[in-house]
């Protein structure tokens, strides 16, 4: 069933509630104390600077929910979990028929919908198997000595960035998982505490646990992140900061996970955290009825996926794992990966071959899934444990794009999330040929630190990769015409090609003729009676 359709309240749902737990919708924020004008009342200086270096306003949607609402539902005898600003309702735990009855009755709840019921089983997700492995040999010209790191870190030219000075200094990366066991103690993450770069940490699920007393999911993607042990295990993004956010419940799984993981996004908004890895996906739950189907894939329809796209219209960029599904019956991706907000990461081995297991697109409504790769198969990874080795999943291939993201991001500070987005998808090796395996390929970080992308159309086209070999792509500007004329034009003005073309897509690929020399050239989109000017150089020694 699709989730966020109108969802009305119905007395069907009222059977032996026990502890049930209920997402409670209201219909607007009127007479809310809190304004736009306001910020800083409910977000962070961080969060503000972030959205005003990508001109991103603030809206009603980062108004906290009304708070007298809040009372009202608590006056009901309901215990208030959390707030979800965004969606502008609250999760509820409620023992008692005639207390939700109560709350269907207020005026301003539009919408009830139980998220979390205590009568069904309970399936444990299972810890991660860690495998021993060899360290591969290292670059002598290399800043760090990546140890068993080192394949999964240069498939992707990742080293270009980290020798270039850019290893996540300043950035935030906020990490949404299923616990942290012993990620304050193992020997690869010691950094973190010593620098002090954990700024945030937080139990959504059970807020009086010890985090790091929970699940190891989250240690074991955090290690592939912001390990720092030199010749054994380097992470993607190792001086970056980091918030440590739990949102999955192992001990089973229902709806109010997605909701959890959507008020984790919130709070990493809140505090400005510039990425979201997301290791967790969702498609199927404990209880039946919960469960999505594939035309629920389509980006805008589960409650994890709206949250993403939200999350991504703050100026967040999401990266997701596109989940371990291809030999189910399900085999196609999981939600929040189905966001077209999300860069969606399957896996590969170590030669770049896709996993047996890495999850297939496309999204229900036809977009290329996943969107890049890395590797997922015999990641390099710290257990719990302190144990060295690897191990197999998207949950590994994510945090390991999420890093060097972040590095690539922290190389061209004044871009957007969304520019970040599309420097990854088109500096990927697959990208003029994408399928449903590997999505448009494997990210060529190298390439991409070397690009000028262009912020709007004042400014100019965006144009990859820039300096190019003489192929290139240009991002088409949105919601225009879909009749189109390029030309390039050498530096003394000649135009060496012209070229009407037609097409829905998003980008045009074209080529400066061999023949041409190295140099500078000027791009000419014409579309809508409207024109459009980029810059690229030429060179022969590009990859």
């Amino acid at each position: 069933m699709r989730y966020w359709l109108a969802i009305v309240f119905s007395l069907q749902f009222l059977f032996a509630l026990g502890q049930s737990k209920y997402y409670i919708g209201f219909t607007n924020k009127d007479d809310t104390p809190y304004s736009i004008e306001n910020p800083d009342d409910y977000l962070t200086s961080r969060a503000i600077e972030r959205r005003k270096k990508q001109s991103i306003p603030i809206n009603t949607d980062d108004l906290p929910v009304n708070p007298t609402y809040i009372e009202s539902i608590k006056s009901c005898r309901a215990k208030v979990l959390y707030t979800l600003n965004w969606f502008n309702g609250t999760i509820v735990e409620i023992e008692n028929q005639n207390d939700l009855t109560q709350i269907a009755n207020l005026p301003f709840v539009s919408e009830i919908k139980e998220v979390y019921n205590s009568s069904v089983t309970k399936i444990s997700i299972p810890e991660f198997d860690i495998l021993p492995a060899v360290p591969k040999a290292q670059g002598i010209n290399d800043y760090y000595n990546y140890g068993l790191s080192t394949q999964q870190i240069k498939m992707l030219n990742g080293h270009i960035l980290h020798n270039n000075g850019y290893r996540g200094q300043g950035m935030l990366i906020a990490v949404i998982d299923a616990g942290f066991s012993n990620a304050n103690s193992i020997s690869g993450l010691s950094s973190l505490w010593t620098d002090g770069r954990v700024v945030l940490v937080r139990d959504i699920v059970n807020p009086a646990s010890n985090l790091f007393e929970e699940h190891s999911h989250g240690t074991i993607v955090l290690s592939a992140l912001a390990s720092y042990l030199p010749n054994e295990l380097i992470g993607s993004a190792p001086e970056a900061k980091y918030a440590l956010i739990r949102s999955e419940d192992t001990n089973s799984e229902q709806l109010i996970e997605e909701f959890n993981w959507v008020y984790a996004a919130q709070i990493a908004d809140s505090i400005g955290a510039d990425i979201i890895n997301s290791s967790l996906g969702y498609y199927q739950f404990d209880c039946e009825k919960q469960n999505h189907v594939y035309e629920d894939m389509d980006g805008k329809t589960t409650p994890v996926a709206r949250g993403a796209n939200f999350a991504a219209n703050k100026g967040i960029l999401i990266v997701a794992s596109a989940g371990n599904e291809q030999q189910t019956s399900w085999q196609k991706i999981v939600s929040p990966s189905d966001s077209p907000n999300a860069v969606a990461v399957g896996a590969v081995d170590a030669d770049g071959k896709i996993a047996y297991f890495s999850s297939i697109g496309p999204s229900a409504d036809g977009r290329i899934k996943p969107d890049v790769v890395a590797m997922g198969y015999g990641t390099a990874v710290q257990s719990a444990t302190g144990q060295m080795g690897t191990a197999n999943g998207t949950s590994l291939s994510a945090p390991i794009i999420s890093g060097l993201a972040a590095c690539l991001w922290q190389s061209k500070p004044n871009i957007s999330a969304r520019d970040i987005h599309n420097l990854i998808v088109l500096s990927s090796t697959n990208f003029h040929t994408p399928n449903n395996q590997i999505g448009y390929g494997l990210p060529n970080f190298g390439i991409a630190l070397d690009s000028i992308p262009l912020n709007d159309e004042h400014k100019g086209l965006k144009i990859f990769p820039n300096p190019t070999n003489g192929h290139f792509s240009v991002l088409l500007p949105k919601n225009e015409a879909s009749n189109y004329s390029i030309t390039i034009i050498s530096s003394l003005g000649v135009e060496i090609v012209t070229d009407k073309f037609q097409t829905s897509s998003n980008f045009y690929s074209s080529a400066i003729p061999k023949y041409h020399p190295n140099g500078l050239y000027l791009i000419n989109l014409k579309v809508g009676g409207k024109s459009y000017l980029g810059k690229i150089v030429k060179i022969n020694n590009r990859p």
